[in-house]
């Protein structure tokens, strides 16, 4: 059993004004139970090595949240919100020859969804509507197949096929829209979400040879009704069908018992598929990304030193999906990192972005004013220190 509860204002006047931009209030309460038993038996099956997960999983899901003017004033919206899921599943791994396994499995989960809005008109400052009662039942699946094939030693190749789904959280559905309009119309809020789905393929490398390992894989991603936060009008919505592929390379190679150097790269696509952006970039996807490290045990744990430069390029902002707005610009940053251990006593100096490189990794474009964006800078070079022991 998990409970969370959170409390949160919104300040844009000094005091509450009966306007769309108003000081807002916040009180929610999430409550969520879970039973999740499994079991895993492995044992030969017709003399072939067998490996067999199952399991069931049950979340019972209750959101309440208030959202008023401001603390110990009445409340324009209570949501009451709650959400079953029951899902079944199960994975086997089988060595069908000494140098192939395949894999498959499914999962089959029902979600059943009870959602309304106890709303006040009459409580103080109130400018909105109440929201729609919704109740819902659906199932959805989730099937894999994959498998590896070890050439030799040294080299194995894989790949999978496999369909994805994701549920909407309940808090999610709380803030989906639409609750206003591109011209702030009041519109009743219904929260629907659509699960989110996927059809994926991959196929790759591994390589280990020695103090070398190495994987490369290609992959494919079909994505309907992706989930996706609108940062202009606040609320949940589901994308136009999306596609992601591309490429992906980790390396590692251990040099001796004391020096470690890793890197990896990918190259991603994420476009629209299909509706009036058909053929544009999804935004807040970068395309190249890169990254390069060591580890250094200096002196047998008591000293250590850590390394890591990443590297990415520009993406679209969050809002552009015209792809119209200059984007957020490439960067990178470098870490060191010197840390130590003796017996149960631990240290560390971490600098994070050691060149002071003045960034951000996220902005939103202005609906209405070509040019205009707000960005979220990142924090230039940073220090932590840290010391502990263990018990």
């Amino acid at each position: 059993m998990r409970d969370k509860k959170q409390q949160s204002a919104f300040f844009s006047s000094p005091a509450p004004v009966p306007a769309f931009f108003t000081s807002t209030y916040v009180d929610a309460d999430l409550t969520t139970w879970s039973i999740t038993p499994r079991l895993s038996v492995k044992s030969p099956l017709f003399g072939m090595p067998s490996q067999v997960l199952t399991g069931v999983d049950y979340y019972d899901a209750s959101f309440q949240q208030n959202r008023g003017a401001g603390q110990g004033l009445a409340p324009w919206h209570n949501y009451d919100l709650r959400q079953r899921t029951v899902a079944g599943y199960v994975q086997h791994t089988l060595g069908v020859a000494p140098a192939t396994d395949i894999s498959y499995g499914a999962r089959l989960q029902n979600i059943n969804l009870s959602a309304r809005d106890n709303f006040d008109p009459a409580a103080p400052f109130n400018a909105d509507i109440g929201a729609l009662p919704l109740g819902s039942d659906e199932t959805q699946y989730a099937l894999h197949l994959g498998a590896e094939h070890r050439l030799n030693d040294t080299v194995a190749l894989f790949g999978r096929v496999a369909r994805a789904f994701r549920t909407p959280d309940v808090d999610e559905r709380v803030s989906s829209g639409p609750s206003f309009d591109p011209f702030f119309n009041p519109l009743p809020q219904t929260f629907q979400l659509k699960t989110q789905t996927s059809q994926d393929i991959e196929g790759g490398l591994r390589i280990r040879a020695g103090g070398l390992q190495m994987q490369s894989s290609l992959y494919l991603m079909d994505l309907a009704n992706e989930i996706h936060f609108n940062p202009i009008l606040f609320y949940n919505t589901n994308l136009d069908p999306t596609r992601r592929y591309g490429a992906e390379t980790s390396v590692s190679y251990r040099i001796n018992d004391a020096l470690l150097v890793r890197s990896g790269m990918a190259y991603t696509r994420a476009v629209f598929r299909e509706g009036v952006w058909a053929g544009n970039d999804v935004p807040l996807v970068s395309r190249y990304t890169a990254s390069a490290g060591l580890t250094w045990n200096i002196r047998q744990n008591y000293l250590v030193l850590d390394a890591t430069a990443r590297f990415w390029s520009e993406r679209r902002m969050d809002n552009d999906q015209a792809g119209t707005q200059k984007p957020i610009p490439a960067n990178g940053t470098i870490d060191l990192k010197l840390s130590g251990q003796y017996e149960r006593y631990f240290w560390s100096l971490s600098v994070n972005n050691v060149l002071n490189a003045l960034y951000y990794d996220y902005a939103v474009a202005s609906t209405f004013t070509d040019g205009r964006f707000s960005a979220y800078p990142l924090p230039g070079r940073t220090y932590l220190l840290k010391a502990g022991a263990t018990f």
